[in-house]
């Protein structure tokens, strides 16, 4: 009987202390987003619930200034070349986390301030094209000896045409990692990718990896050979310079498909 006493009373601690655990986590913070006194949006984040920042309309824009995202630090002191700029706001359509507002939380609020920035004050960085591709081996079946290949082969080609090699050295080309809209999310805080290469369909995209429709100019299928299994895969173009529509029909082609193949 003692027995039977005993475990039914540390059941009863082990639910009370769940409980209040629980109740800590589940604290609810309000989140504002505001620009020029405005209030853009707002939501609830918890441990175990987020939100995603709003869009902002281009009428709070000014003139000459770029809206980078939202911050919750002072919007006066984020500058671009700072060290951990890309750390200091969260982009448009971004997820908040318990993690991003922790540190911030005052009178269970959090604000967040839109962070524009001069044009004039953004370093310029010149790449002849910046391609992304999806480093999820299981998902796109692109493996980083693939990308080598790529890498070579697309230079060759390049070379070939008649682009010197001052800008061959200025070719970025990025592997993202996570899920769909981690990765896409990334690609649109670095916001310097022109092609992406091994990402789902433009849905899949859009739907699940926040991307707006209109930032996809052109969207191909191509297979890749994975494990014996073909993979039906996409590239995707979001600029619309001479450079990037030289490589992307280059790797519309038959060189290009035997590297994955």
């Amino acid at each position: 009987m003692k027995r039977i006493i005993l475990l039914f009373l540390l059941l009863v601690v082990g639910l009370t202390t769940t409980s209040c655990i629980a109740g800590v986590f589940e604290e609810e913070i309000k989140v504002v987003f505001v620009c020029d006194g405005d209030e853009i949006g707002s939501g609830v984040v918890t441990q175990f619930k987020n939100i995603k920042t709003p869009e902002l309309d281009s009428k709070y824009i000014p003139a000459n200034y770029k809206f980078f995202g939202w911050t919750a630090l002072n919007p006066n002191k984020i500058k671009a070349t700072d060290e951990n700029f890309s750390e200091e706001y969260l982009y448009t359509g971004a997820m908040v986390h318990w993690s991003d507002i922790k540190d911030h939380i005052k009178n269970k609020t959090v604000t967040y301030q839109a962070l524009m920035i001069n044009k004039d004050d953004i370093p310029v960085v010149h790449h002849y094209v910046s391609i992304a591709w999806y480093d999820k081996e299981a998902t796109s079946g692109i493996t980083t000896k693939q990308m080598e290949q790529f890498t070579t082969k697309l230079k060759a080609y390049l070379t070939s045409q008649g682009v010197p090699e001052s800008e061959l050295n200025t070719i970025v080309i990025r592997g993202y990692t996570g899920q769909v809209g981690q990765s896409c999310g990334a690609i649109m805080k670095d916001g310097d990718i022109d092609i992406m290469l091994g990402w789902g369909s433009r849905s899949n995209v859009v739907d699940t990896g926040g991307m707006k429709e209109e930032m996809l100019l052109e969207s191909v299928s191509f297979q890749v050979t994975y494990n014996g299994t073909v993979k039906n895969r996409n590239i995707h173009r979001l600029t619309d310079n001479e450079a990037v529509l030289l490589v992307m029909e280059w790797m519309k082609g038959e060189e290009c498909s035997s590297i994955f193949n």
